[in-house]
């Protein structure tokens, strides 16, 4: 019997995780800017070159420290022009990232506290990035998953025999 493998305690992200890391719709807009340029310095189409841009009170958008041009982090995302909270989201992501046998717009929408249609439309735009191809660095896990196993309609070989250990197939 193999010993099931986990994700180590360190490396496991909780729901109270979820609300150090993210406490309110600034602290996901700065996540935000820090997902898609590092440090806020990124090129200013007045300037014509890189700097370092900085959070304009009141709006979803960095300014460049020399100029004042405007850049804005939610641009060219799902999460261009909502008016739906970062931080809801951000927990929607987080749930449906995180709940093992997946989840459904209604389960967003109690809660979120918002309306279906609003729970539906983030459902299918998350999923939409989950499909996505991606390259995971770090540990991964996965539920549920067998990778390899019979492929039907073909006989099998007599080397090929053997349990899978991991899912129960044959490999």
């Amino acid at each position: 019997m193999i010993a099931k493998q986990s994700i180590p305690q360190h490396l496991r992200y909780s729901f109270e995780d979820f609300l150090r890391q993210f406490p309110d719709n600034d602290a996901c807009l700065e996540h935000m800017k820090e997902q898609r340029w590092l440090r806020g310095i990124t090129y200013c189409e007045t300037c014509k070159a890189d700097k370092k841009h900085h959070r304009v009170t009141g709006r979803t958008a960095y300014a460049c420290e020399t100029c004042g041009w405007h850049i804005y982090p939610l641009a060219e995302t799902i999460l261009e022009k909502t008016t739906t909270s970062l931080r809801t989201w951000f927990y929607a992501m987080y749930l449906m990232g995180s709940t093992r046998c997946g989840i459904s717009a209604k389960q967003i929408q109690r809660e979120t506290s918002v309306t279906y249609k609003t729970a539906w439309r983030m459902f299918k735009q998350i999923r939409t990035l989950l499909f996505e191809d991606i390259k995971l660095e770090g540990p991964a896990e996965m539920d549920e998953t067998c990778f390899g196993g019979r492929v039907r309609g073909l006989r099998e070989r007599p080397e090929a025999q053997e349990q899978n250990p991991h899912c129960g197939h044959r490999t």
